[in-house]
């Protein structure tokens, strides 16, 4: 089923607008969201509930309420899933953690981003390429890092849209390609 951007978009807009444009405030309702989402998307009973058109949203809205208890959702987040479950929209659940996201980091000027490796990385080195890569993008970066074995050694670098990488694996499929192509 297509998601509706524009019901996408609405909400989340409104979720900016009610949302107090504070830090914590904003983290906690991207959090739920994220909850939300990651229901929507793995479970599939949830998902068939929420979408089902036989049932009735009273019971869709029992269902949300129990769900904000026992995850202490913000009220804003559970006035949103109401509303796009009542018009039959549920399937925006599926995109609204990522779309919220984006949002807030388009209001901030912040990137999301990650550092992947093949080993370990040291603080400084790690501060180093923040600081490279918000010169760059001229946005603060918030980087989460990972190692990744496979890429033998380098780094790869993803901010937003900008992506480097200088792995080592990268360098042989390339240099594979040139050798491959005479």
């Amino acid at each position: 089923m297509k998601i509706d951007k524009k019901v996408l978009k609405r909400v989340v807009k409104v979720l900016l607008n009610k949302v107090p444009r504070e830090e914590t405030a904003l983290i906690k309702v991207s959090d739920d969201l994220s909850l939300i989402q990651e229901l929507y998307r793995k479970d599939k009973n949830f998902r068939n509930f929420v979408l089902n058109p036989l049932i009735s949203f009273e019971d869709k809205e029992k269902l949300i309420d129990s769900l904000s208890q026992k995850a202490d959702l913000d009220k804003n987040v559970v006035e949103a899933v109401k509303y796009v479950v009542k018009i039959n929209k549920g399937n925006v659940l599926r995109e609204i953690a990522d779309q919220f996201r984006f949002e807030v980091e388009k209001f901030f000027a912040t990137v999301k981003g990650e550092v992947i490796t093949a080993y370990p990385v040291d603080e400084k080195l790690l501060e180093e390429i923040k600081n490279a890569v918000e010169k760059k993008l001229g946005k603060k970066v918030e980087f989460e890092v990972k190692q990744d074995s496979s890429i033998i050694g380098g780094i790869i670098v993803k901010a937003g849209s900008y992506v480097l990488d200088s792995s080592v694996r990268t360098y042989l499929r390339k240099l594979e390609q040139q050798l491959t192509s005479y």
